[in-house]
Parts: structure tokens; sequence; C-alpha cells
């Protein structure tokens, strides 16, 4: 019985399900517990293996995983019980596993930062990292509102595990004047609306270079599925405008001079009173309101939180004076309260980032405000810093760098500490370029400030690793890293209790660098060769097969060195014993014997073979080192119990030669009585075999019968009883018309006793016909059971009669009554008969019978 018949899997995490199995038969059993329709590696049985005493119930527990990107939907599969031994049962019970629907669609921008002018290109991978088929598009969608995206293809239909690369189209009004636009936006993942093809939302026709997907985003969205950057050069570049506004400032410096002096001159007081008025007003609106904001900053390259921003509140109308003043926290939220009702903008300041104005515009103008009643608070607010994208150069130095790739890609763990060599990572990549001829690399548009690992790569040298720190629109160069040449190898044999170890994996690592390989299976069966390792160094050799316990080597390579001849020498990382049973004195196995293998705390249970390899037993998964009890047991042998000694390589120690060969000669706990019976005649002679006499073994309630044999004829008189308990046998040989015998038998434990019987002649009735003192030859002689005569029942026997008168019924039952009736022919009257006789047990009686004169 398997519980429950039908349960929820979700990918990553353990169902288990209760298989319960009884033993029905009246001897020991075991049975085995399969789990049919999943990959192996999917399920794990705990006890696939059951042994059982009768009536005996045991459960297994089957442990199902399954993986990640299993698609959703109901999957069927199957427990299958096989009973052990030959003829086995089968059992199977089918089990519904149900994945329910994940579904997730991942995106991600490459490259997340251009510099372009008007129009803009990006790469799109969108991934469906779940478990449906989804039918989706993507929607950008930016703070300020002046980017229009464009998607090629707008939609998409993946199946899991499946990617697609689309193609995004930013186009927005690029500044006339000053610095550069930063134009950060989002991406999401959303259902399609509409008729997408034919560029229709809600019915209605949508303007040509509309966003065709883009949903209202509510405040509770959840977060966007990449983050991107469209930077935009102005019309007309800063040196360009330079160069003009030096000529302009020369021209009129005189008149900005004349002019300032004046305003200063003509100012009025009433001005100033006015100006103060208003500033002070301002100034205790804002400290006695019940109004406020709150909400975070986060980094523009990463989404990582930005803590010790400052955040400044102003009126919407004069974003010259702040009104009020934070700084982000530890977790980079931030908070502003006792505002007064009003119109605000918020800006933000970070050493190493860009000014940036809620919710990321370089300047007031293009900020927008945030409306607050009294009482009210605007809440969860999203701001991201970033700068000018940063630009990384360097060399790569060493014997051979062309052909090598350097890969900016994002650490998967915490930065290290300063001063120390990171490892290597196998984070997103950002940029990868390969290496010139002369070693020099650039890597552009990086998305800043971040930490990122450059990853240097080439076959045949080890991989270098330097982390850098990148400020917001950094020019980084000089970056310098060497690629160290891979010319020394470790080689050696793997080697365990039984000999070389074949399929075992040898991993050798130094700092960042990591090889890998396994040992040979076929020729030099063991052996392995670790090339191209970069010297000098020290490397750490971990060498693991299934089924034994690792080993860990400290091996120095010095320059160009090949070290040969290392040896790895594995223990068993569990003990197995195993060995024949056997019942003397025959010597041949015996099949069916249970197998008990405990350590005190814990017991193992097994069966020897019954049809492949009689006698055959085995138990691993023993914990070494250790002590073991091993119990044989089988209802018709007598018990053994060994103790055996393993030590921490499996080996045994004490108790057997071996650990796989612990040994059982079993003697049998009942006796065997054989013999053969015969017949004497009514002379005493021995006539031969007696087939179907009954063989009866009484001992006090107890009573065995049974029968000898009439074929085949090499078998015919002999009986055996087998399975007797020791003790004390009458044994009684009887058959019909002979007279019973009976002997007493004493039988021990494992003993196997002859005894023969011969009986005596059964009943027979011979005599002579005589008239007038003659014999009569030729008559016919019929024997009747005396009840019988004179009925319609015809006589049991008829003979006739020899030269000289005589007859004979050599075999008769007995004890019975009986008469002789005489006749010339079969069909003629009866001439005479003889006088009720009665014959005996093995009794030769004798009958004349005289017929009267003609």
């Amino acid at each position: 019985m398997t519980e429950p018949r039908r349960a929820v899997a979700y990918p990553g995490q353990e169902t288990v399900l209760t298989v319960t199995v009884t033993n029905t038969s009246d001897v020991i059993a075991g049975a085995t517990v399969r789990f049919l329709g999943a990959d192996a590696s999917w399920v794990t049985v705990d006890t696939p293996t059951l042994r059982m005493f009768p009536g005996a119930t045991e459960r297994a527990e089957v442990r199902v995983r399954l993986p990640e990107g299993v698609p959703a939907g109901e999957r069927q599969m199957a427990v299958q019980v096989t009973a052990l031994g030959e003829g086995g049962l089968t059992s199977v019970e089918e089990v519904t596993l149900e994945v329910p629907r994940a579904p997730r669609v991942d995106a991600r921008l490459e490259p997340a930062t251009v510099t372009a002018g008007r129009r803009a290109v990006f790469g799109v991978v969108v991934e469906n990292t779940g478990n449906t088929t989804e039918t989706s598009s993507l929607v950008g969608s930016d703070a300020e509102g002046k980017v229009r995206f464009g998607f090629v293809p707008d939609t998409f239909v993946l199946a899991p595990g499946e990617q697609i690369t689309t193609e995004l189209r930013a186009r927005g009004r690029r500044p006339w004047f000053g610095s550069p636009a930063v134009r950060p936006f989002e991406l999401r993942i959303a259902e399609p609306r509409g008729d997408v093809a034919t560029g229709r939302r809600g019915g209605r026709p949508v303007p040509d270079g509309a966003d065709a997907h883009a949903p209202s985003v509510a405040s509770d969205a959840p977060p966007p599925a990449a983050i991107g950057v469209l930077v935009q050069r102005p019309v007309f570049n800063r040196g360009l405008m330079s160069m003009l506004g030096l000529l302009v400032a020369v021209s009129v410096f005189a008149v900005v001079i004349a002019v300032a002096l004046t305003s200063v001159v003509n100012r009025s007081a009433a001005d100033r009173d006015l100006a103060l008025q208003v500033a002070q007003a301002r100034a205790q609106g804002a400290t006695t309101g019940t109004s406020s904001v709150a909400g975070a900053v986060r980094l523009l390259s990463s989404g990582e939180v930005v803590a010790g921003v400052a955040v400044e509140a102003f009126d919407a109308g004069d974003p010259t004076r702040a009104l009020a003043t934070t700084a982000t926290d530890e977790a980079g939220a931030f908070e502003l309260s006792t505002l007064a009702a009003g119109e605000y903008k918020l800006r933000f300041r970070g050493a190493g980032f860009s000014e940036v104005w809620y919710p990321s515009s370089p300047s007031a103008e293009q900020a927008q405000s945030i409306d607050l009643g009294v009482g009210e608070s605007a809440t969860g607010l999203v701001v991201l810093l970033g700068g000018v994208p940063a630009t990384l150069s360097g060399l790569v130095v060493g014997a051979d760098v062309a052909g090598a790739t350097v890969q900016l890609e994002l650490p998967m763990e915490e930065p290290d500490i300063a001063g120390a060599a990171p490892a290597a990572t196998s984070g997103a990549i950002v940029r990868s370029v390969p290496v010139g001829a002369d070693g020099s690399f650039r890597l552009d548009d990086v998305p800043s400030p971040n930490v990122y690992d450059i990853v240097v790569s080439k076959p045949g040298f080890s991989t270098q690793v330097q982390r850098v720190d990148v400020a917001a629109g950094e020019l980084r160069a000089g970056i310098e890293i060497r690629l160290l040449e891979g010319d020394g190898t470790i080689s050696g044999t793997v080697v365990g209790t039984q000999g070389p170890i074949g399929d075992a994996t040898v991993i050798a690592t130094a700092g960042d660098v990591t090889v890998r390989t396994v040992t040979l299976t076929d020729g030099d069966v063991g052996s392995f060769t670790l090339r191209n390792l970069p010297t000098p160094a020290t490397f750490t050799v971990v060498v693991a097969a299934e089924g034994y316990s690792a080993a860990t080597l400290s091996l120095d390579l010095a320059a160009g060195q090949a070290l040969t001849g290392v040896s790895a020498t594995l223990g068993v990382d569990s003990g197995r014993l195993g060995g024949m049973v056997s019942v003397t004195p025959s010597s041949l196995g015996a099949g069916g014997v249970g197998v008990s293998v405990s350590d005190g705390a814990r017991t193992w249970q097994t069966v020897s073979q019954s049809a492949v390899s009689p006698g055959a037993w085995s138990v691993s998964g023993l914990a070494i080192p250790g002590t073991y009890t091993v119990t044989f047991s089988r209802a018709d042998l007598a018990s053994q119990i060994v103790s055996v000694s393993l030590d921490a390589h499996g080996s045994v120690t004490s108790g057997a030669q071996r650990a796989d060969r612990v040994n059982a000669a079993m003697r049998s706990s009942t006796a065997q009585l054989t013999g053969t019976v015969s017949q004497t005649d009514d002379r005493g002679v021995v006539t031969g075999p007696a087939p179907n006499v009954t063989v009866t073994l009484s001992s006090g309630t107890a009573q065995y019968e049974v029968s000898t044999a009439s074929t085949p004829a090499a078998q015919r008189g002999r009986y055996a009883v087998d399975a007797l308990p020791p003790g004390t046998y009458t044994v009684t040989f009887s058959r019909s018309s002979t007279a019973s015998r009976s002997s007493i038998v004493t039988l021990a434990a494992g003993q196997s006793a002859v005894l023969d019987a011969t009986l005596a002649s059964p009943a027979s009735i011979r005599g002579k016909v005589t008239q007038a003192g003659a014999g009569a030859a030729g008559v016919v002689v019929n024997l009747y059971r005396a009840s019988d005569y004179g009925t319609a029942v015809g006589p049991v026997a008829s003979t006739v009669t020899t030269g000289a008168g005589d007859y004979v019924f050599p075999e008769v039952e007995a004890p019975q009554h009986y008469l002789v009736e005489v006749r010339l022919s079969a069909t003629a009257a009866a001439l005479a008969t003889s006088a009720v006789t009665t014959v005996q047990n093995s009794q030769a009686l004798v009958v004349d019978v005289a017929l009267p004169s003609p």
C-alpha cells in the first residue's frame, strides 16, 4: 500500500511517499521496492530491500525531489514491490504527482547602457525560467516619460527553459545644449493586451511610435525585469558651447557688471522685507506640517541599496533652498516628515554619484512634483543613482597573450577584503572582449558605480581574476593582469583495498586555478594525469570515488615540473559483509536462510539466495570500524551466530577470513527417516519391494503418515519422512491383508536414519476340487464374500482348476468371511459350495471342495 497516492510535488523540494508491505506467507520473505516513471537521480528509497518474518509488516519511504524546470502538470508514476525468490509476485500501484504552475520570465539587457543621440538600440535576452509555456511581451517605462520604446518582435511564446533575443529600440528627444541627458528606464514582463500585431490596445489605434504594450504599473508592482540607461548626447556639445560662451562673455562682461551693480543699489527695503517674510513662513511651514515622503535609493547598475545619500525637499516653485533634509540609512531608506501641505521636488546627492531630481531628472526644471495634502504621505518612492558609464582599459602580460579573452563579470559573492586575491567567479558576464596582439584590452560603456571581476582566460593557461571597484563615470586605465602558462603536470594512480580504482575523480586546486580529470577504466586502470597546471604553485588534490572515502593530498610543483608516481589510496566509505550458507553433511548451498547483522544499535537483514547462487548473501552500508553479530536462521536449521570485526578500511580483523567469506555450515534442526519395505510369500521367501504400504510415525499426539512408492521401478517400496522433530517414534508398517509390523526408533536433530521392514505374505485361499476321489480339472472356482452370496453381487475372484484339480487365490482382503463355489463352466449351475470360512491377515487358508459323483 502506498500513501499518499496523489500528492503535490514542488520542484526542488522533497515529496515523501510511504510504502507499506506485509508478509502474508508462513516463511521469512523479502521484497524489493522500486519507483517507476522518474529519473533515478530524482528518487531515494531509504530501504529498497525489505526482510520480513511471517505476518510482519515493514515500511519504506520513497523520497522524490523533482528538479527545477520540470513542466507543470500531472505526472503518472508508480511504486513496484517485487517478492524475492523464484516466481516472486509483483505488485504495482500508480502514484500521481502534480507539479503546480510556477510561471517566471526573466530578462536582461545587453548592453545595459547605451550612449547615443536621438535613437538607441539595446539587445534584450528573455528566458522562460518557469515551468509553463508563457505568452508575454515586454514593456518599457521611464519616470520622466521622455523615452518611447519599441520591441522587435513585440510578443513571444516561450516553452520552459527556452530563450529569445529581442531588439529594444529606444527613442527620445535629445537635449540641445549642456551635459548628456541620463535617462534610466525599466523593463517589465507583461501579458499582451489586445491585438498586438496590429498595434491596437483596447480596440483603438495606437499612434505610430507609441508603446503598444505599456500597462499602468501599480505602486505595488514587482521589481522590474531589467534596468537600463539611455545616455543622450546634446545636439551642441560642451566644447563648442564653451568656445561660444567665451566670446560672448568678453563682449558683455562690462554690461553684466553694470546691471548687477544697478540691481543691488536699486533694491528697495520693502523687497528685502518681503523676501524675509516669505522665507520665514516657508521655514515655519516645513517644520510644523503633518505630511511626509518616504522611499529608497538604489544603485542604477546593480539595484543594490545606497546608504548616506543626502535627500533634500524643495518647494516646487523655488528649487533653490531646501526646506527639509535627511540622509538614507544602511538599508537605503529615507523619510522626510513634518512637511506642510503643498507641492515639493526632491533632490538626491551622494559622493561619486550624479545629482538626481526625483524620479530621475538631471535638473529641477524636469523634475516631477509631489503634491501632498494635509496629513498625506507619499511612500514607496524609488530613486536610482548612477553616473556616466565608465571605461576600463589595461594590458594582459605574459609569454603568449594572443587569443586570450577578457570578461567583465559581476561577482557572485561579497567583495573580498582589500588586498586579498578574489576567487574565480562564475557571475553574470557584463562585457567580453578579445585581447589584442599586444595584450591591450578596453571595456567601454561599463555601468557604474559597481564592483566587478576582470577575468582573463586562454586554453592552456590558468584563469586569472582581478577585482576592481569602479566609480561613477570613471576612466580607469593602466590595469595590468599577468597570464600564467600552465606548464606543470601531476600524474599517478588511485588504488583501493581491492586494487586500482577506475572512474575516480581527481581535482587539483591552487588559488583560483582548478583542474580536474578522472582515472582510466581500461588499460592502465586507475591512472590519471593533470595537465596545464601553472607553476610554481602548491596544489590541493582531492581524490574521490563512489563507494570510497575521499583522500586529500598537498603537492608542491616547481617551475615547469612534471610530478609523477603520485599514489592515492582510498578506503571504503562503508563496510560490507557476505559469504555462503550451506547445509551439512551435503555441503549444498542453503537458500532462504535469514541473515541478521547487528552492531547493537542498528540491524541489517537479508536472505540467502535460492536461485542464481544458492546460499550466497551480502550486506553493505555498514559503519566502519565496528564489530558486528551475524545470525543465521531458518525454521528447519539450527541457528548459528558469528561475531566479525571490521577496521577503518573495511577489512576483517577477527571472526572470519575475509569480509566476503563469512560462511556458515548449518545442521538441520529436524531429522529424517527413510527405508524400504519388502514382502514375503506364504513360504517366507522375500518376493521383492512392497508398494502402497502405509508407514505411520507416532510420538505423543504428533503423527506422520506416508506410503511406499509404486513407481518408478527403482523407487518401488521406498519411503521418506522429512522435517521430523527430534524424539522417539513408533513406526508402523501396514498393508491390506497383511499383518502389520511396528518398530521404535529414536531420532536426533540433523540425523538421517534408515529403517527397513519386511512384511509377511498377504492372506490367500487355496485348495483342491475332487470328484469321485480324483482331481477335477478345468472347473470354474468362484470366491464370494459370505455376505454377498445369493445376491446380485458377483464373486470377488474367479479361477479355473489345474489338471490336478488345484486352485489358488493368492492375495485376498483380510480379515473377511468367504465361501467357495464350483461350477462346470461360468454359465453352468453351481455344483458345490464350501462352508463359510474366515481369513485373517497373512493367513494361507486351505479350502477343499468335493463334487458329487456324476
